[in-house]
């Protein structure tokens, strides 16, 4: 029922596999019987000035108005609110929560309240995702619980510096044998201090293998999905930074998605950028909508390539969220993914154009 806003969620905004977590308590404070349930956490934004926001998310659908952050801040942002606590048991930035919980509360309200009103009951699967949530939000600290352990032992006040300690000995020789394995063991440490020379961010991510990036295509057809992709907008047309640019590829809709240095979040413009192409494959049963990533040349190759990959895949989630089935959607690796325009901005994008 919410896969796809949770793999979208863990995309856009850099959540990983804290995606999920962050749903099931987003779900319990939605649902929490004792603040009034649904209609009692819907209140709370309407007294803060936002009810022409929350009527637009009722029933779901294109009408729904999006809520930003600061307005998020004024009403679940107060000293032991919801976004303080799953900042803390997550250890997510905050900015990130806040986009994300604005990104998920208008698609989550449309799919508990089909036809407009709040249900009396909720499905099991809500009930359930709300229940693990609860667990997760009455649940001690990590530093919390190791403070109760028995005091009378002094082994035991020590042990989370032995842990850390230990596992900083581990990183060091891990990094000791992958990075410098013909230097002598104490001059590998300054290894990681050569990072900085990347782009910051993309380099960060774990970089995955060149034929995991994206599914298999044979090198013909990868150098012919190439120019057609390339040519989906003008160059005159590509923003600085992040954006969406709509056009035409072969007489149908296409669009080029753009994004800043690192990452991986897609413009907030994309709904509106994208409604003509997904009104199209709607139409059109025998057409399927050709994802294929790029990233700008500089930094580390392999981490780029999984950049590319997981921009794709961003825009993909994205296409689902818009109404378009999965199965109508295809991950293609062009021929060359990196620094294929003019500028590294313009290199940064994902371009999709429909295929029969």
């Amino acid at each position: 029922m919410f896969d796809v806003l949770i793999r979208e969620a863990g995309a856009r905004f850099g959540l990983g596999d804290k995606a999920l977590p962050l749903l099931q308590m987003l779900l319990a404070a939605m649902t929490n019987r004792d603040t009034g349930g649904l209609a009692g956490f819907l209140e709370k934004f309407k007294a803060a000035g936002f009810g022409p926001i929350i009527q637009s998310w009722l029933g779901g659908g294109p009408a729904a108005q999006p809520i930003s952050n600061s307005q998020l801040e004024t009403v679940l942002g107060n000293s032991g609110g919801l976004l303080s606590i799953i900042t803390s048991k997550l250890g997510l930035g905050r900015d990130n929560v806040a986009s994300a919980l604005g990104y998920l509360l208008p698609n989550l309200v449309g799919k508990l309240t089909p036809g407009g009103s709040i249900p009396s009951t909720l499905p099991p699967e809500v009930l359930s995702l709300a229940a693990a949530g609860q667990s997760l939000l009455t649940a001690a600290p990590v530093a919390a619980s190791a403070a109760v352990a028995p005091s009378s032992s002094g082994f035991a006040k020590w042990l989370p510096w032995i842990i850390v300690a230990l596992a900083a000995l581990f990183g060091l020789s891990y990094f000791t044998k992958q990075r410098a394995p013909e230097a002598p063991p104490a001059a590998s440490a300054p290894a990681p201090v050569v990072e900085p020379a990347t782009p910051p961010a993309s380099e960060a991510a774990p970089a995955a293998s060149e034929p995991a990036s994206a599914p298999a295509v044979a090198p013909a057809a990868e150098a012919s999905a190439a120019p057609a992709a390339s040519a989906v907008a003008p160059a005159g047309d590509e923003p600085a930074g992040a954006g969406v640019v709509a056009s035409s590829a072969h007489d149908m809709p296409a669009l080029k998605v753009y994004f800043d240095s690192g990452k991986t979040e897609v413009h907030a413009d994309f709904a509106a950028k994208a409604a003509e192409l997904v009104d199209y494959l709607k139409a059109h049963a025998d057409t399927k909508a050709v994802i294929s990533g790029y990233n700008d040349p500089t930094g580390n190759a392999a981490a780029n390539a999984e950049l590319s990959k997981q921009r794709a895949q961003a825009v993909q989630a994205a296409l689902v969220a818009q109404g378009v089935a999965e199965d109508r959607t295809l991950l293609e690796k062009p021929a060359e993914t990196s620094g294929t325009a003019a500028t590294n901005a313009a290199s940064r994008r994902v371009e999709v154009v429909l295929r029969k």
